[in-house]
C-alpha cells in the first residue's frame, strides 16, 4: 500500500492554502494523503533546536503507517519540512519510496538555522555546502530518492548555489526549477500567476512519486 505524507514548512501547518492545494490535487489523482501539524505549530511556539522533536514526530508517523502495512511511503516536504526529510534516519528507511522537497531552504544550513531568516539580505554560512555534502553522503544511493522543486528566484537557494552543490555530490538528487517563483512560489513579476506556478509544482510532484 502507498501513502503520501505531507510535511509542512516553518510558519504554517497542514491547513495552509499551500499544503491543502497539494493534498487536494493528490486526492483527485486517487492518492492516499496524510497531513499533520508539528507540535510547535499546535502550541504556537518555535521549532525545537536542531529540529530534534520534529524529526522524532515524523519518524513515529512513518513507523505507524509501516505497522499498518504501508510499504511505499512518499514524503512531500515544504521548506523546513523537506529539510527534516533529508535526515538519514528518514531517507534511508527502505519503506520511504520517494522524497520531494518543495522549496529547499539551502541558505538556512543543515538541519536548519532559523535565526538566519532575521538577516537581510540572507547569506549562506560558508560551511553550509560542506554540511549538505556530508548529509547527502550519509544517504548513499538513497540520495537518488530525492527530488527538489525550487523556485528559480528563491532567495534561500538559487539555481547557481544548488547546481554548484550537485557538482560535488556523487549520488545526486533531481532538481527541477519553477520559473518566476520565490521561496513560497509566488511570482515576482506578471509573466505567470501563483496558480500557474502551483500547477507546475503538481506536474513535477506527479512525475516524481
Amino acid at each position: 500500500m502507498e501513502m503520501n505524507i505531507l510535511v509542512h514548512g516553518n510558519s504554517e501547518g497542514f491547513n495552509s492554502e499551500f499544503m491543502q492545494y497539494i493534498a487536494n490535487r493528490l486526492k483527485e489523482l486517487g492518492k492516499e494523503v496524510y497531513g499533520f501539524d508539528f507540535e510547535y505549530i499546535r502550541n504556537g511556539s518555535e521549532p525545537s533546536k536542531w529540529l530534534a522533536k520534529e524529526l522524532d514526530q515524523l519518524k513515529k508517523i512513518i513507523e505507524d503507517f509501516k505497522s499498518k502495512g504501508y510499504d511505499k511511503i512518499n514524503l512531500i516536504g515544504k521548506s523546513l519540512g523537506g529539510t527534516i526529510c533529508l535526515n538519514e534516519l528518514i531517507a534511508n528507511d527502505e519503506h520511504v519510496n520517494k522524497i520531494v522537497i518543495v522549496g529547499f531552504p539551502y541558505i538556512l544550513g543543515f538541519p536548519a538555522d532559523l535565526s538566519l531568516l532575521e538577516i537581510k539580505p540572507v547569506v549562506a554560512k560558508p560551511e553550509a555546502e560542506q554540511m549538505y555534502i556530508e548529509a547527502f553522503g550519509k544517504l548513499g544511493q538513497n540520495a537518488s530518492k530525492i527530488s527538489i522543486i525550487q523556485g528559480k528566484d528563491d532567495l534561500l537557494g538559487s539555481a547557481d548555489i544548488l547546481n554548484s552543490l550537485l557538482l560535488k555530490l556523487s549520488i545526486k538528487p533531481k532538481i527541477s526549477y519553477v520559473e518566476n517563483s520565490s521561496h513560497g512560489f509566488k511570482p515576482i513579476n506578471e509573466t505567470t500567476t501563483l496558480d500557474q506556478n502551483m500547477q507546475k509544482i503538481m506536474e513535477i510532484i506527479k512525475s516524481n512519486i
